[in-house]
């Protein structure tokens, strides 16, 4: 099982009937419905406007579910979704993280999936034999951690931000960016944290971030979304503001001095998707984002 430690001192925990204490700053993680929650609590109320906005946008595109069948075909879409088409891309990038990084046992891997949303890369994961440990700030039991309870496969559920795991040093094999490293704050601290809970060979996956050859591209799409959610929902959904977007030039800056080399898999989302930059020059449009899996090596 992946070791735990205090995400504020990385202090070891002691394993309650309630949860975990820190033996070093004495403070107490509970498990609520089968969730740790490693959000101390000045964290919780930081995140608290954040995770109201989110909810409001992400009930207003119909992603809650109930049924349990929903969940387990993840990320198969399911007929009349309205975001099936969004499922087929993630079903497609899910198939080329199995060709390209993650196949199935043996050896067992342990990955940590940041930004798991409901858990249905853990689950996927848990059912290859790999240890997973689903990560996010949401909790909700229809779009966030709490749908896990719908899965049969085993994996263990964190409440945690992506800047703060609640994982020791050296623990993890993997540590995937699960359509979330865009939502990062600080870049440079996001990617340290998770190469302080990778092991020497540990590697790095991004998967499902949009990602823009030029930031003027990048920017403008974000004011765009933020003003379509703010006529579609009633909010920008702005409190914590986050990078938004990915570049290669970002990543590279980045990359060389903390010693990753990123490689690139193109990943084929159909006619219809690889039709838009084409579509966009043709209109005198900004370039849309593109999609692709992105794996980080240590050099060395």
């Amino acid at each position: 099982m992946i070791r735990l430690a205090c995400p504020v001192c990385r202090g070891e925990l002691v394993e309650e009937s309630t949860g975990w204490m820190c033996e070093l700053c004495n403070r107490d993680y509970p498990v609520l419905d089968g969730i740790g929650r490693f959000l101390p609590d000045d964290r919780a109320e930081h995140f608290a406007p954040f995770l109201h906005d989110y909810t409001v946008v992400r009930m207003g595109e119909g992603r809650a579910h109930e049924s349990p069948g929903y969940f387990r075909r993840l990320p198969e879409p399911t007929e009349g979704d309205p975001l099936s088409e969004q499922w087929a891309m993630r079903a497609r990038t899910w198939a080329a993280v199995q060709r390209h990084v993650i196949p199935s046992g043996p050896p067992s891997l342990t990955i940590i999936d940041v930004g798991a949303g409901t858990g249905w890369l853990s689950n996927r994961l848990a059912r290859l034999y790999h240890d997973a440990a689903a990560v996010d700030l949401t909790v909700d039991r229809s779009d966030g951690l709490g749908a896990a309870r719908h899965f049969n496969s085993d994996f263990g559920r964190y409440q945690a931000e992506m800047d703060a795991l609640p994982f020791a040093a050296g623990t993890a094999d993997i540590v995937v960016f699960n359509a979330s490293l865009h939502y990062s704050t600080d870049l440079e601290r996001t990617l340290r944290e998770a190469l302080r809970v990778l092991g020497p060979n540990g590697r790095i996956v991004v998967m499902d971030s949009p990602i823009y050859r030029r930031e003027s591209d990048g920017r403008s799409m974000v004011e765009e979304r933020h003003e379509d959610f703010e006529r579609r929902f009633g909010t920008r959904s702005d409190s914590v503001p986050s990078i938004g977007f990915l570049t290669p030039d970002r990543l590279r800056a980045l990359g060389t001095p903390m010693g990753l080399r990123w490689v690139e898999y193109d990943v084929w989302y159909g006619w219809r998707w690889a039709w838009r930059p084409w579509r966009a020059r043709l209109r005198r449009r900004r370039a849309p984002s593109r999609f692709a899996l992105l794996v980080a090596h240590r050099v060395g």
